[in-house]
């Protein structure tokens, strides 16, 4: 759903607020009005009992004005949480297919929570003040002309305020906000890296790199502070001359012009009151309309982003028909990850990647299951572009086991179902724990299944986080897998048992796709590849590549 025609969708809400505001507008001149009818009727009255009528009625007035307005501080809190709940998960939807394409949008959910906050605060509010100004603007012209200019200036006035305020901050305010976003981001990889941080002792290097990025970060919001805080303190002097003038004016037409009664200096002082408080507001609000402004940009630009959150046509789960089509990929023209691939597997198959360091085995494991679009070429599934159908439901139906194997925050089993509901099928978790033979681990554990594994995993050992990432990429039984480097935190006894899960899935005519190092791993697949520098050099029936592999090396050696 696009940012925008949500909006536009939420009319009725602006409606009921511009009727509110205008009923809380008109209540609120009931202080002027009750100071001008005392001047002019009660005080040379005398009577009590018309001072007593008058209270009740504008305090009534007044009354009922704190209640509409309560009711239009509850409308634009409900339209902030409306346009947060509808489109959080379209955020979090672009976000995470974004991420995955190496996109740096981690503050796309900031940016929804900055909108939601203007939605439901006073920037909006002080938007809706803003049109009933010539109300008062008119109310003082009945009261003299002059009056009227005088509050016509200051509005003018606290405009051009607000106007300098942006011009001479905006800059500051960009730059500050970016740094601040950067200080950010380093923070957060120094403490998704702390291990190597204190192993390395390289504790005062970040904090020498964070320091100079958040230092840049202060200097701009500083500056944007001293510039602000100037112009506040000129535009309070300004109020305060202002409202003198009104009253200076309002006294010298209550002693030189006929008509002009003493209730006039009171009223009129009010009401000037009423017609810059709106500026006052603006100007208040300004930076967080700014922001508002900068996050309603960037999250309508993200959410316009063909594909990136459009639910398309749900398939059924595959059947694991592999085909690889001149795969391309590259993160920059002269960086090319991957180049030229041509294969495929029948369902069923089974295939084994192996290649030296850098030779692009992560990267195709990550374009097999969707989390990468290729630069060129086609990863196909069932004849389906596996890309698109990534968008729309095929993780629920293959398995994938990537080499940072992080498990969520919460217990064995919730990580064992992807965090889905418990009650829906647990059998379907029992069933992946055994197929991944690791439920006898798991019952080991001190509450077994219900066991918290802690942030990433942490309270779990690197194997036993394998094998339970392992058990979550075998859930639902998914008739496509990729696992990469299965093994890499497994010792002797649970290498074997993963050995009887690949002969498992073998003969559950799963489509298996194993990226490993150790060939004792791959002692069972149909097929190999061989990667070298990002081109595929061999593939073919594993025996067929073995040999070809082994009179490489035959050569090799005797040209030693």
């Amino acid at each position: 759903m696009r940012l925008g025609s949500l909006l536009r969708e939420c009319q009725p809400f602006f409606i009921y607020a511009g009727i509110f505001s205008l009923v809380a507008n008109l209540l609120a001149l009931a202080p002027s009005l009750y100071m001008l009818t005392v001047f002019d009727r009660v005080l040379s009255s005398r009577s009590n009992e018309t001072l007593v009528v008058l209270t009740i009625i504008f305090s009534f007035a007044l009354a009922i004005e704190a209640v509409v307005d309560a009711q239009r501080t509850r409308l634009f809190s409900r339209l902030g949480y409306l346009v947060f709940g509808k489109l959080r998960r379209d955020v979090l939807r672009a976000v995470l297919h974004f991420r995955r394409q190496q996109v740096d949008v981690r503050h796309a959910l900031g940016d929804l929570e900055d909108i939601q906050q203007f939605l439901s605060g006073s920037g909006i509010k002080a938007a809706f003040e803003v049109p009933w100004i010539p109300i008062y603007l008119v109310l003082l012209w009945l009261f003299h002309p002059i009056l009227s200019i005088i509050a016509m200036s200051s509005a003018v006035i606290m405009f051009g305020l607000t106007y300098l305020e942006e011009l001479v901050t905006l800059k500051n305010q960009r730059v500050a906000s970016l740094e601040h976003r950067k200080s950010e981001a380093f923070i957060e990889e120094a403490f998704q890296n702390t291990e190597i941080v204190d192993a390395l002792s390289m504790g005062d290097s970040i904090e020498s790199r964070w320091g100079r990025i958040n230092d840049r970060y202060l200097h701009e919001a500083f500056s944007a502070r001293k510039k602000i805080t100037a112009i506040s303190a000129f535009s309070k002097f300004v109020r305060g001359a202002l409202q003198l003038a009104s009253m200076g004016t309002a006294a010298y037409l209550v002693i030189n012009v006929q008509g002009v009664s003493p209730g006039v200096v009171i009223a009129s002082t009010i009401i000037l009151g009423k017609t810059i408080a709106p500026m006052v507001m603006v100007l208040e609000s300004w930076r967080t309309f700014i922001s508002f402004r900068e996050s309603f940009e960037r999250l309508e630009a993200l959410l316009a982003e063909d594909g990136a959150f459009v639910e398309g046509f749900r398939h059924e789960p595959p059947l694991g028909a592999l085909r690889i089509e001149r795969l391309l990929f590259f993160i920059e023209r002269d960086r090319t990850i991957l180049n030229g691939l041509n294969f495929s597997l029948a369902p069923g198959d089974s295939l084994g990647i192996i290649g030296s360091s850098a030779s692009g085995k992560t990267t195709l494991a990550r374009l097999l299951v969707g989390l990468y679009a290729p630069s060129d070429g086609a990863v196909r599934l069932d004849g389906l572009d596996i890309q698109r159908w990534a968008m729309n439901g095929l993780g629920e139906h293959i398995g994938y086991l990537p080499q940072n194997h992080q498990l969520f925050s919460g217990t064995v089993a919730e990580n064992i179902c992807r965090m889905g509901d418990l009650r829906a099928a647990p059998e379907k978790i029992l069933e992946a724990a055994r197929m991944a033979q690791v439920h006898d681990l798991i019952l080991q554990l001190p509450k077994g299944y219900d066991t918290d594994v802690g942030p990433n995993g942490r309270f779990l050992s690197g194997g036993q986080r394998q094998l339970i990432a392992l058990a979550r990429a075998l859930y639902g039984q998914p008739r496509f897998v990729v696992l990469d480097e299965p093994n890499s935190n497994l010792d002797g006894p649970s290498e074997l048992k993963l050995l009887e899960v690949l002969r498992d899935l073998k003969e559950m005519k799963v489509t298996l796709v194993v990226i490993s190092h150790k060939p004792s791993v791959l002692q069972d697949v149909e097929h190999l590849l061989v990667l070298g520098e990002g081109r595929q050099l061999m593939f073919d029936r594993r025996q067929v590549v073995m040999e070809q592999l082994k009179r490489q090396n035959a050569v090799a050696q005797g040209g030693d």
